[in-house]
């Protein structure tokens, strides 16, 4: 083989591990990335009613996500069915002739059902918040104001930063 064939394959052989090396540490970086958004991982983006339980002890945090998880089969149903009224609503748009009345009535009835759910999840918090300790309690409601709608939007509209207010 001919000097300037040994570079070419000396060439494409360096571009291939270059190549491989990269494949290798792009899957690693993604593994990661993938691997500290899973629920329960440090790092993880958590739902906010089940990241008010942060600061509990262990045995209390675990408690109240059992409650949710319980809470999240108990009340499934109500929000498919809430989800199949407000689709039925969005299609009654389209329908010829057009009843504004049905339409209004599949929204609210989406409207209710959704905060009987909700309704239903908050009593039971408020059940387990009152089987803790004073402090455990305060951590709780400290963690579910966090968690509130609109929380963050409203701790900036006041000056603080995403996390809370500003400090003096």
């Amino acid at each position: 083989m001919s000097s300037r064939g040994l570079a070419i394959a000396l060439f494409i052989s360096m571009a291939l591990n270059l190549f491989a090396v990269g494949a290798v540490v792009g899957g690693f970086v993604i593994a990661q990335r993938m691997h500290s958004v899973q629920p329960g991982r440090p790092g993880a983006q958590q739902q906010p009613l089940w990241a008010a339980a942060d600061g509990l002890p262990a045995e209390h945090r675990q408690a109240y996500r059992a409650l949710l998880r319980g809470q999240a089969l108990g009340v499934a149903q109500q929000v498919r069915d809430a989800r199949m009224a407000r689709r039925r609503a969005w299609e009654g748009l389209t329908a010829e002739p057009f009843d504004p009345a049905g339409t209004a009535k599949n929204l609210a009835d989406a409207r209710n059902l959704e905060m009987q759910a909700r309704g239903g999840v908050e009593e039971k918090i408020v059940q387990f918040a009152a089987t803790l300790p004073q402090a455990e309690r305060a951590e709780l409601a400290d963690g579910l104001a966090r968690s509130a709608p609109g929380a963050r939007l409203l701790r900036r509209v006041r000056g603080g930063g995403p996390d809370g207010p500003p400090q003096p």
